[in-house]
C-alpha cells in the first residue's frame, strides 16, 4: 500500500490560492519521531501510561500533542519543525520543497503541521482543527 498524500489549497488570508503538497512519513520515520517525543516528555517527567503505545500511532500521538508542552522547547520546536519535511508547495508545472517565504500566515504553518500529523498518525483532533491558532487565519482550506 502507498503512502497517503493530499493536496490542500488554502482560500482566505495571505496564503490565499496557495496549494500544498502533503505525504505521510514512511512507518519507520513516524515511528522515530514519536519515540523521541515519547522520551522528550519522559525526561520533562511527564508519565504516558505504558499501554498507550499498544493502542497504536494515533492514540499515542495525540497523548503526545496532549502534554507537548511540558517537553523541553528545543525539542518540541524540533518535532514540530519536522512535520512541515512532509510538505511542499505546488505551482504550476512543478512541486518543490518549501522555502521560508511559501508560507506567510503562522496559522497556516499550524494548520499544515496538523494536518501531516493526521495523514501520518491516522487522528484527528477536532479541537485543535476548530481552533483559531490551528487553521488558517480567514478560512479553512479546501481540498
Amino acid at each position: 500500500m502507498a503512502l497517503k498524500e493530499l493536496d490542500v489549497t488554502i482560500t482566505e488570508g495571505r496564503d490565499q490560492g496557495k496549494t500544498y503538497h502533503l505525504k505521510e512519513w514512511p512507518a519507520l520515520r513516524a515511528e522515530h519521531w514519536i519515540l523521541r517525543a515519547v522520551f522528550g516528555l519522559g525526561r520533562a517527567g511527564v508519565e504516558l501510561p505504558p499501554e498507550i503505545l499498544q493502542l497504536g500511532a494515533g492514540p499515542t500521538a495525540y497523548a503526545i500533542a496532549s502534554q507537548a508542552i511540558k517537553m523541553p522547547s528545543r525539542l518540541g520546536v524540533k518535532l514540530a519543525d519536522e512535520l512541515m519535511e512532509c510538505v511542499t508547495i505546488v505551482e504550476p508545472k512543478v512541486t518543490r520543497s518549501l522555502v521560508e517565504q511559501d508560507i506567510e500566515d503562522i496559522s497556516t504553518r499550524l494548520w499544515l503541521k496538523g494536518q501531516v500529523l493526521k495523514l501520518t498518525f491516522g487522528f484527528f483532533m477536532q479541537a485543535a482543527a476548530d481552533s483559531p491558532t490551528s487553521t488558517p487565519a480567514s478560512g479553512a482550506p479546501s481540498r
